[in-house]
């Protein structure tokens, strides 16, 4: 009789692993200030355009499917004011019991203040791409503000639930390139990589950068093969290998930065969920608020 073991066995532990891995607190808590700080962000710069939709002729009015299925009505000056109100306070309030104390009580004012913050955020999206035009660059942070909800950043020591966490939002977070590579295939096949996709996008938008850019049509090209290539092999940075990992993370912040130097165009609420791969726990800040060794280099699991 064989001492290996049995198969069902082994992958019972693999995903055990993979999902459920110890991970010290202060990662996601620091992780939960990088989302809660971009919330912020996105409210009052990103997407502070969305507030103008409160007195958009209601013809324009296009609810996307959850606001379908829940019969949301479309925002009023009123409703508009309050719920920015609500994304102002709420990020602030949930950044402030992001801290070491481990009480029970801790843990439901933090889980309370993220949810709160998760719906909110929720109904601003709704709010914002119910017209017609939905933009792609929030559903990791959305997926990572529910999964505050569920494991809120409070509490010292490893806790496996921080593991699920983080590993939740990266394979949102990663998942997004192949499948994007293969959308791309799908509606518009080969002719995405081979034709002039991206000096269309230069001209339509582009950079003082990109118009020189614009001019390097081979180069162009090769960039573009070069960026469906590596949606495909991002799906490498799930990997638990740490060299892996080392080698795809930076190819993510690489293209996006490319994006937003030749065409202006950053993504910043799904790129900022990168921090999950980091070992943000690394971070140490003296009681003077001096900053002492901050090392986030090296991707960690």
């Amino acid at each position: 009789m064989s001492s290996a073991m049995p198969t069902p066995t082994r992958f019972a532990a693999w995903w055990e692993a993979y999902w459920y891995e110890p991970i010290d607190r202060t990662r996601l808590r620091y992780f939960a200030r990088i989302i809660y700080a971009t919330v912020l962000v996105t409210v009052w710069f990103i997407d502070d355009w969305a507030p103008g939709h409160a007195t958009a002729p209601r013809l324009f009015w296009q609810p996307v499917g959850i606001a379908r299925l829940l019969s949301i009505p479309p925002p009023t000056t009123t409703t508009m004011t309050m719920l920015r109100v609500v994304l102002t306070v709420g990020p602030v309030v949930a950044i402030a019991l992001a801290r070491p104390v481990d009480s029970a009580l801790a843990r439901r004012c933090a889980r309370a203040a993220n949810a709160v913050v998760f719906a909110a955020f929720g109904l601003w999206v709704i709010w914002a791409f119910s017209w017609s035009k939905v933009d792609h660059d929030k559903l990791t942070i959305m997926v990572a503000l529910a999964a505050l909800v569920v494991v809120p950043g409070v509490g010292t020591g490893v806790d496996r639930g921080v593991g699920w966490a983080l590993r939740t939002v990266q394979v949102v977070f990663v998942l997004a390139y192949p499948l994007s590579a293969i959308s791309k295939i799908d509606k518009s096949g080969w002719l995405w990589a081979n034709q002039a996709t991206f000096a269309r996008a230069i001209i339509r938008r582009g950079t003082e950068l990109g118009s020189h850019l614009a001019e390097q049509g081979e180069l162009l090209r090769v960039s573009q093969w070069g960026f469906i290539i590596f949606e495909v092999v991002s799906i490498l940075a799930l990997s638990r290998n740490r060299r892996i990992r080392a080698v795809v993370l930076p190819g993510f912040f690489l293209l996006h930065f490319f994006t937003w130097l030749a065409i202006g165009i950053h993504f910043l609420p799904h790129t900022v969920c990168l921090a999950a791969f980091l070992p943000l726990e690394r971070i140490r800040v003296s009681s003077w608020g001096k900053p002492a060794e901050v090392a986030v280099a090296e991707a960690a699991t």
